[in-house]
């Protein structure tokens, strides 16, 4: 310690008694000793004792006047000035330390640091345990200390009571652990100015702990730099204490920073932290600060009402530095909190937060409390990122207002009117233009004054409402519109997996003119919806409603062109169409899709819109959509499917469907069907797979039946199922009163393989104007071309017939014949079916007739040649005579003429019985026949002269057998006969008329039937002959020509026992004429004993002229269809010849044996005869 003499003491204490000044001392001191002005530099060190003062009168008490490299003040006691206490000139450089545990006081500033500081080393640290206080200035002043480094630590107090309580130019880093207090209005506790040091600014950080105050009338913690600034600095603020204004300003004010180069602006504020403001912004921020609250932030208001209060806790404004401004807020409470009204709240009178410049960006993590006593707790007017965990509160506000805006809402955002405001609005989250809000929580309107409250009000963008989370507005939900009722500003989309409720309104409504094609809205419900009356309303744009969830109240899809889908993935889903149309809970709506890939619709609609199901199973459970259009599609990989029953207004399919009529899934127990019909009120397009279920059994089959036009597309398929299907049972698939335009191009059936078999059907379909039909149908294939004759061709046209006249579904004949199979022989069908046998029977009776007309000539030879010798050979052949009047001798003499004999009558009686065994071969067209007869004739007659007369009658029956057909026919004839003779000349003559009744039976092996038939006929004939005899010793010979005519008519019948099967005719006829040109041979040979034998022989040739094939026209009674058949033909020529022998036992007794025959052209008969003749 240096002590003064105490001359000198004297000397000096004597100067200050009288005010005088001396020159400041240079170098170390203390005080006491040392007094008045001191300066210091380089490694000077100053001491100011406790209860010491130094006192610098009109200068400084302490000035730093040089490069210092390690300058210390220590003060325990006072150092004061009616200047600066502690200043610095100009040359002041290096390091420069106070360390205060007294007072450091002054009327203007308490320390005041100028100077030009050109080193990153320059550097003024202040540790202040006592008090550093000013009057009319700064306590600290270093503002014109250009790239000086300020530290101040402080633990007491440093205060101004008409300035900022500190202020510092660049590089400030102050600690508080006490208390720093600026009381005079528009002043700051802590200033940094960096407007002097231009783009050399370096920033500051303030440290306040835990329980110390930063406290001003004023700002309490302000930053500004020059307006043009570029400088490279950051702003580091961490509070565990209380930074407040209370006199207007703002606890932080960052809002004059200018450069956009600033690396980090940060503050914290502890849990035990209280940032806050009265009438003014607590905080305002700039462009890229971070704000991490786990403290309090508030912005609170001394007076006013609640109208005025327009203050926020935080604050940016991109607009007064002319640019956009992005803030991040953090807002969390720490680890161990257990008092959260006390912690990580953010309240402001006006907004909790707030970004004024239409271009700012608020981007909130809440983990706390945000609120706006009288605003929106978050409000931007440009845009917002907003991460929810706990609570954001807006009064007579929003929750969240931004003009843009994404949020994640995972707790509670809520907006409420404010009782003592004239106005205001009370949504959730009011988002102006777009906006995305994915919500886990609750977003509730709770109400407002003089306007409508909604849980979110947003011009356009998504909506998320996740499972249980909750979206409700006192009056309406969710609102789309422009935030002041107008047109909504672009597309919304929302997906709800919670609650969307409009309390005293709609659960949301979208507005929109349709001015705009690009404006829609997209509603997902997978939950619940809720309005009074309307649970939404979505404008007139093209709009898309999910129904997947419960609506409570209308949906009405208003203008446009509107798609209501349901279900949400590929799920089966069902759905009632009773809730859709004009009077139902869905309204409006154009189009019906779904992403489910099976849908079952039922109940009754008005809806007059579109269904679609594109590459799906849509089922229609019985439903009744009488003005809806159904529209089903398909790809190559996945096909649309339509099944079920009901009713639709139009139907369309295109690219690859299948229609498959029938319930499968009916949702009332006993519903289920397998066939089903699908009623169209209007047109149909019908194209891809039309797959028919159908019973043969019961006759049950699919159906589609429209009431307009229907067009079928060129490669539209029929798939048929069920079977076998059987011929006359025709199924309609289709109907339409409109017609049909174009056909199905084919018919695909299960197991083709059961009617490969068939000769003359497939199963295909055939349609008509107004029907399509499936069932067996004809292929194309003739009847005829498995007919091997001209019966059966005929036949088979008329079977042929029967199709085509429309019976070939009710014919039980057609349908026997058209389902026949190689193996059913088709052409012995044909055979059966045509009676040929009908026809036959006039040829048998004709061959018949000219049988009697041979006996009748034999007889008549015989009363030509009633003579002895060889010419009377000649008349062998004739019946068995009994005269009662000798004929003259005859003449003699070889080659001859032969005599008549001797005038006289002669009267015979006569009876021949005869046989015949007639086989016809067939002639390639009728059934071969073989016929046997078996009659008698007895006749009478006379001669006289050369002039004979008889009259004969007599029975025949016969039997024709033409496998399967047979015919019995019994036969009454009478006949007149005569002959005469010129010489050797013979005429001989004859008629005969039969009356015949035919018993035919015949075998269908098609039907299984056995055809009967009865009727009657007659037959006339007429014949001629004449012939010329003479002798050549033993030997007579007669050449001879004959000539006849014979007729048959058969009678009508009508065949029984063969419903199916059985022919009915109105008669038949046939008749022919013929010759024969023959010679016969004779001779008498004696025996011996009286014993005469005549052998005899003839042939001839026959011909027919004319028609000698039988026909006859038969009808099947089955359906009325006539055709002709042609029986066997009678020979037209052939080879006729007969041979015998006679022996004759003197003149009472002759015995004879006689064979005839015919053949020619396949047909020929045997007859044989014998005879016994006694005369007595």
């Amino acid at each position: 310690m240096t002590f003064l003499h105490s001359s000198v003491g004297r000397f000096v204490l004597t100067l200050c008694c009288c005010g005088l000044a001396f020159p400041a001392s240079a170098g170390s001191f203390n005080t006491p000793p040392a007094a008045g002005p001191q300066q210091v530099s380089g490694t000077d060190q100053g001491t100011i004792a406790s209860g010491s003062t130094l006192d610098g009168g009109a200068s400084p008490a302490i000035e730093w006047n040089g490069p210092a490299t390690g300058v210390l003040i220590s003060n325990l006691g006072t150092i004061t000035s009616d200047e600066s206490a502690i200043a610095s000139t100009s040359a002041a450089t290096g390091t420069f330390r106070v360390e205060n545990g007294g007072r450091i006081t002054s009327p203007d500033d308490a320390i005041r640091i100028n100077g030009t500081f050109n080193s990153a080393e320059d550097r003024v640290t202040i540790e202040n345990r006592g008090t550093i206080s000013s009057v009319n200035g700064q306590a600290f002043d270093a503002e014109g200390a250009h790239e000086l480094g300020v530290t101040i630590e402080n633990y007491g107090l440093i205060t101004s009571q008409q300035s900022d309580a500190i202020r510092a130019g660049e590089g400030a880093i102050i600690q508080n652990r006490g208390t720093i207090e600026a009381y005079a209005n528009g002043k700051s506790a802590i200033l940094i100015d960096g407007t002097p040091a231009g783009d050399l600014f370096r920033g500051s950080s303030v440290y306040n702990g835990f329980g110390n105050q930063i406290n001003s009338s004023g700002d309490a913690f302000k930053v500004i730099d020059a307006p043009t600034s570029t400088a490279v600095y950051g702003i580091s603020i961490v509070n565990g204490g209380v930074i407040s204004a209370s006199g207007g300003g703002n606890a932080i004010d960052l809002g004059e920073l200018h450069s956009p180069n600033r690396y980090s602006t940060s503050i914290r504020n502890g849990y035990s932290g209280l940032i806050g403001a009265r009438d003014n912004d607590a905080i305002v921020g700039v462009d890229g600060l971070v704000i991490t609250n786990n403290g309090r932030i508030y912005a609170n208001y001394n007076s006013g009402s609640p109208d005025t209060h327009d203050v926020a806790a935080i604050e940016i404004d991109g607009g007064t530095v002319g640019r956009p401004a992005t803030i991040t807020v953090i807002n969390v409470r720490e680890d161990g909190d257990t008092i959260p009204e006390i912690s990580a709240i953010i309240s402001g009178a006006n907004d909790g937060i707030r970004a004024l410049g239409a271009d700012d960006t608020v981007i909130v993590e809440n983990r706390g409390l945000i609120r706006g006593l009288n605003g929106a707790g978050i409000r931007s007017n440009g845009n917002a990122v907003v991460v929810n965990y706990e609570n954001i509160q807006g009064h007579n506000d929003a929750g969240v207002s931004a003009r843009n805006a994404t949020i994640t809402n995972r707790s509670n955002i809520t907006g409420r009117t404010d009782p003592g405001a004239a106005a205001g609005d009370g949504d959730g989250v009011k988002i102006f233009q777009m906006g995305t809000i994915d919500n886990y929580g609750s977003i509730v309107g709770l109400g407002s004054t003089g306007n409508t409250s909604e849980g979110v009000n947003i011009g356009g963008g998504s909506v998320v409402n996740r499972q249980s989370a909750v979206i409700s507005g006192a009056n309406n939900g969710i609102v789309g519109d422009d935030g002041m009722g107008g047109d909504a500003y672009a597309a919304l989309s929302i997906s709800n997996m919670g609650a969307i409720r409009g309390l005293d309104g709609v659960g949301i409504r979208y507005v929109n003119s349709g001015a705009d094609p690009t404006k829609n809205l997209t509603v997902i419900n997978r939950s619940v919806i809720s309005g009074t009356t309307y649970a939404v309303q979505m404008g007139n744009g093209g709009d898309l409603f999910v129904a997947a969830g419960r609506v409570e109240g209308i949906v009405d899809a208003e203008g446009g062109y509107d798609t209501l889908q349901i279900a949400l993935d590929a799920s089966p889903a069902n759905f009632e169409m009773g809730l859709v149309g004009d009077a139902a809970t869905y309204r409006n709506f154009e189009r019906i899709t779904t992403a489910a890939r099976s849908l079952s619709l039922f109940g009754t609609s008005t809806f007059g819109g579109e269904v679609v199901m594109d590459q799906g199973h849509l089922e229609l459970r019985n439903a009744v959509l009488t003005n809806a259009t159904l529209s089903i599609s398909g790809s190559a990989t996945t096909a649309g499917l339509l099944t079920g029953a009901g009713t639709m207004g139009a139907l369309n399919t295109s690219g690859r469907t299948i229609l498959s009529p029938g319930i499968v899934n009916a949702p009332t127990p006993g519903q289920n069907t397998t066939y089903g019909t699908f009623t169209v009120v209007n047109d149909a397009h019908i194209g891809g797979i039309y797959r028919v279920d159908v019973d043969t059994a019961t006759g049950a089959s699919d159906h589609i039946v429209v009431g307009g036009t229907t067009t079928i597309a060129a490669d539209s398929v029929v798939q048929a199922r069920g079977g076998p299907f059987t011929w006359g049972q025709r199924f309609t698939i289709l109907s339409s009163d409109g017609g049909i335009d174009g056909s199905f191009s084919r018919l695909a059936v299960d197991n083709p393989g059961q009617y490969a078999g068939f000769l003359f059907v497939a199963p295909m379909l055939t349609q008509d104007e107004n029907n399509v039909y499936l069932g067996l149908g004809r292929n194309g294939v003739a009847f005829s071309s498995y007919a091997f004759t001209l019966n059966q061709i005929s036949v088979a046209s008329a079977l042929e017939r029967i199709g085509a006249g429309g019976k070939a579904d009710t014919s039980a004949l057609y349908a026997a014949f058209v389902t026949q199979t190689v193996a059913d022989r088709p052409a012995l069908a044909l055979a059966q079916l045509s009676g040929d046998v009908h026809a036959t029977l006039p040829g048998v009776i004709a061959g018949e007739n000219m049988l009697v007309n041979d006996i009748l000539l034999s007889r008549l030879r015989q009363l030509g040649y009633q003579r002895s010798g060889a010419s009377a050979a000649l008349g062998f052949g004739g019946p068995a005579a009994l005269s009662y009047a000798d004929p003259a001798a005859p003449a003699s003499g070889a080659f001859t003429g032969l005599k008549a004999p001797a005038a006289g009558p002669v009267y015979a009686i006569w009876a021949q019985s005869f046989g015949q065994w007639l086989d016809a071969g067939g002639d390639g067209n009728a059934t071969p026949a073989e016929t046997t007869v078996a009659g008698m004739l007895i006749g009478t007659d006379v001669t006289l002269a050369n002039y004979s007369f008889g009259l004969a009658a007599g029975y025949s029956s016969a039997s024709t057998s033409a496998d399967p057909a047979s015919a019995n026919s019994e036969t009454w004839r009478i006949a007149a006969y005569g002959a005469t003779s010129f010489d050797a000349l013979r005429l001989r003559a004859g008629a005969t008329y039969g009356w015949s009744s035919i018993d035919t039976s015949r075998f269908v092996a098609l039907t299984g039937e056995s055809p009967r038939a009865s009727y009657s006929g007659t037959a006339g004939n007429l014949f001629a002959e004449a012939g010329y005899g003479w002798t050549f010793g033993p030997v007579a010979l007669e050449p001879f020509a004959a000539i006849g005519w014979t007729s048959v008519d058969l009678g009508s019948f009508f065949e029984t026992n063969a419903p199916v099967a059985g022919l009915a005719s109105t008669g038949t006829s046939f008749d022919t004429l013929y010759s024969t040109l023959g010679m016969r041979f004779a001779s008498s040979i004696a025996l011996g004993g009286g014993v005469t034998a005549t052998p005899h022989a003839s042939a001839g040739w026959r011909h027919a002229f004319g028609d000698v094939t039988p026909e006859a026209v038969l009808t099947f009674v089955n359906t009325g269809t006539a055709f002709g058949v042609d029986g066997l033909a009678v020979a037209e020529d052939s080879l006729v010849v007969a041979a015998g022998l006679d022996l004759a036992f003197g003149r009472g007794v002759t015995v004879g044996l006689s064979y005839e025959g015919m053949t020619g052209d396949g047909t020929s008969y045997n007859a044989g005869k014998a005879s016994l003749a006694m005369r007595f």
